[in-house]
């Protein structure tokens, strides 16, 4: 097999396109009105998530799809000053690998990579139109989950693992699909990077109510995967206008400069400050998808918490973090710098294929990678530290 010629390369993150019926074909039909619906309108196929049409994406079917790495010099700089719907415009029939895993093995293959962690694409953005309506959201996420387990399972021949999605909400659902998940062979699970809508209303993810969650992932020694999703204009509601897509030229202006790596900052801030590290110390968190730019300026402010609050952490925040935390960087932030504030043990390698911002060829990274001049960082980037997250090292 041709994946031999080469070093290994593990890819931290790649996607499926979910099929229509990802969100109906296991709900119960006495939740349809309040959770996910397929609808024709106005001649376009469009979903209804908690009563509302959703905006998440334009076209539900995938068919036609945006190539992958399309997107690549509009995140280079955009130096041809083209809208984002120039970039957009580059579509294809919908391959059979973005659905059917025999078939994305074999382009696994052919691209020269051993193993993915295969995440949501559409699923990233529906938990945002179902967030007020816990049990809603616990019973989508359930049915969403059981599609995912027939259509790609989650640990396919020890090479495609994807991860079940979990709406902490309801922190017994959550539960019982981290249960559910491992039952299955589940060797990662996914979150939104944001804080939880309870029954209390919104809380902080590092709140000791999801200590039964954490618990059961520290015990199986599983990580949870905060990878972007639709999270409210990134928290910048209160200053623009939200339109539900979370890509540049669709975004306002400041989301774009300022936003992107906020919701990640919040999200990780908030398990080290609320001392879910010293609760679980064996927890870990891998990020992905959401850069490397928040890390200096999170680091920093965790240092500050450190020592302008003595005694409240029981060792330093930023040790904490660095223990517990692996970051995946995007193609385009300064790898070195990022393996500079982490260490090389704690940097995946992601390529966000086959979406359009991501890398079209995913071992094209290996040529990033060689900016770290070692090796052995090199490895440990493209292969050991996902490898060993995941169980196989």
């Amino acid at each position: 097999m041709s994946v031999d010629a080469k070093p290994p390369v593990f890819d931290c993150d790649q996607h499926y396109y979910e099929p229509l019926d990802a969100f109906t074909r296991h709900r119960p039909k006495e939740w349809a009105e309040r959770t996910v619906q397929v609808a024709d309108l106005e001649g376009r196929t469009r979903l209804i998530v908690g009563g509302k049409v959703d905006t998440t994406v334009t076209n539900p079917t995938f068919d036609p799809i945006v190539k992958p790495g399309a997107m690549t010099d509009y995140f280079r700089g955009n130096k041809a000053q083209k809208p984002l719907s120039d970039y957009l415009a580059q579509r294809e029939p919908i391959p059979a690998y973005y659905r059917d895993r025999d078939a994305r093995i074999a382009k696994m293959d052919e691209q020269e990579i051993q193993c993915v962690w295969m995440l949501p694409s559409l699923g990233m953005g529906i938990e945002e139109g179902l967030q007020y309506d816990v049990p809603a959201a616990a019973v989508a996420f359930k049915a969403f989950n059981r599609y995912l387990l027939d259509d790609w399972g989650f640990s396919y021949r020890d090479r495609i693992f994807t991860a079940p999605y979990l709406a902490l909400g309801d922190v017994d659902a959550a539960v019982a699909e981290v249960e559910h998940g491992l039952a299955n062979g589940a060797r990662l699970f996914v979150v939104r990077p944001q804080a939880v809508y309870t029954e209390d209303g919104w809380v902080s993810p590092g709140d000791e109510r999801f200590d039964p969650v954490y618990a059961r992932l520290q015990e199986a020694g599983t990580p949870l995967v905060p990878h972007i999703g639709e999270i409210g204009g990134a928290g910048l509601d209160k200053y623009v206008s939200h339109h539900g897509n979370i890509i540049g030229g669709y975004a306002p202006p400041l989301e774009v400069a300022v936003g992107h790596d906020r919701a990640i900052g919040n999200y990780l801030g908030a398990l080290t400050c609320d001392r879910v590290f010293e609760r679980f110390p064996e927890l870990r968190v891998a990020s992905v998808e959401n850069g490397a730019e928040f890390l200096p300026l999170l680091l920093t402010g965790l240092n500050r918490a450190g020592y302008q609050r003595p005694g409240y952490f029981a060792s330093d925040p930023v040790e904490q973090f660095k223990q517990h935390v692996w970051v995946a960087p995007f193609w385009e932030d300064n790898l070195v710098e990022v393996v500079g504030h982490l260490g090389a043990d704690h940097v995946l390698f992601g390529s966000d294929y086959p979406h359009p911002e991501g890398l079209a060829e995913p071992r094209h990274y290996e040529k990033i990678a060689t900016e770290l001049g070692d090796p052995v960082s090199e490895r440990k980037v493209l292969w050991d530290n996902t490898a060993l997250l995941t169980g196989l090292c």
